[in-house]
């Protein structure tokens, strides 16, 4: 037994130095090295130093965009950083003792990262496309309309073109083998566009009513608010807000105090008058054949339509809204004269919606519809 036991601690102090040599040898052939497996964007980076890796995957990152024959460059120092992280986790960091070492490195299995595990920094990089978009994009000019001098004046538009960020990013986070990635940029037709507005050319609505000239206050909130309302033009489909448009009836708004009907009581407030435009609408719009989405009437009688077809409106509480279901843009004419206010409704006719046959009024109506009463 005693003989025995010479032979056994050598054996072990044998065992021990093959260990260690085996674990010095082990150490210096994978420190610094990638793990067996370490495949990013299809290529194998297995046993590769941490420099090769981080070299080779960075030089496979965009860092230019091309638009029209001009570069854009990248500024890819935070995705970078971003790699140099994800890299941390794939590579031992030396705790300062090579056993320690040696054993991290032994246990590190052989997997395959996928790269899906990190990636560049999104919000870096779409910030500078946003910058970016301030440089390219263009507003999109619509096509114009307008009724001057009883004619229709029409303005082709002019097209835009806009930065698609989101796209541009998708481009760029897949792009891994090009250093230059086409910057993604939408154009934007004219909406509506010189074919939108040529079909607008039928009168089918059209109404006069009468105003005091001498009741100053009341003459300038009707001007006003038809001036608002003049040239307005509403797309197919589209639901038309009397108070959305005119806006909000204040002294800074230049309105000024006249009668308005509360209750049944007439008091003086800002923009009292403006419901003659609202209910001189409110005709021609039926005249159209127009769904009414939303009217009022009066708790009084008015002088310049028939009772009952006035339609009334208050800021925030009431409104008058209408519904443009023809098949194309329809366009507001409003004016006035010495004493009058004309609403005509410029459009596409057809069966629901057909040509008027003559202009309308109350108390009379214009003789001609290039006329306008004097």
């Amino acid at each position: 037994m005693k003989k025995t036991r010479p032979l056994i601690v050598a054996l072990l102090l044998q065992l021990f130095i093959t260990l260690g040599l085996g674990s010095v040898v082990a150490y210096g052939k994978t420190h610094d090295r990638a793990p067996a497996g370490l495949i990013v964007w299809g290529q194998d980076y297995s046993g590769m130093s941490r420099i090769q890796v981080s070299s080779q995957i960075k030089d496979r990152i965009p860092n230019s965009l091309l638009f029209q024959e001009q570069d854009y460059p990248l500024k890819m120092d935070r995705s970078y950083e971003e790699i140099d992280k994800w890299l941390d986790q794939v590579f031992q960091v030396p705790t300062g003792f090579w056993f320690t070492d040696i054993i991290q490195i032994l246990s590190l299995p052989s997997k395959v990262i996928p790269s899906s595990d990190f990636g560049l920094n999104r919000e870096d990089i779409l910030a500078q496309l946003q910058a970016l978009s301030a440089i390219i994009n263009k507003p999109m000019v619509s096509a114009m309309i307008t009724y001057s001098k009883g004619q229709l004046v029409k303005t082709d538009g002019q097209a835009g073109q806009e930065v698609d960020i989101e796209r541009t990013w998708l481009k760029i986070a897949s792009e891994h083998e090009q250093k230059q990635v086409a910057l993604v940029v939408n154009n934007l037709p004219p909406q509506p566009d010189l074919a939108d507005i040529s079909r607008v050319e039928d009168i089918i609505g059209d109404y006069t009513t009468y105003f005091n000239s001498l009741d100053v206050p009341r003459t300038k909130n009707v001007r006003l608010a038809a001036m608002a309302l003049n040239n307005q033009l509403i797309p197919p489909g589209q639901i038309f807000s009397f108070n959305d448009v005119v806006g909000e009836r204040t002294e800074a708004s230049g309105y000024l105090p006249a009668l308005i009907f509360v209750n049944q009581t007439a008091i003086k407030g800002d923009g009292g008058g403006i419901c003659q435009d609202s209910s001189t609408l409110y005709q021609a719009v039926r005249q159209a054949h127009l769904s009414i989405v939303e009217r009022h009437t009066h708790t009084l009688p008015v002088s310049y339509v028939l009772k009952g077809q006035d339609a009334t409106v208050s800021f925030g509480i009431l409104d008058f809204r209408f519904r443009n279901d023809t098949q194309g843009y329809l366009l507001i004419s409003a004016r006035t004269g010495s004493n009058w206010l004309r609403i005509q409704l410029f459009g596409l006719a057809d069966e629901q919606h057909p040509v008027l046959l003559k202009p309308a009024g109350y108390p009379s109506h214009p003789e001609e519809w290039n006329r306008d009463p004097k």
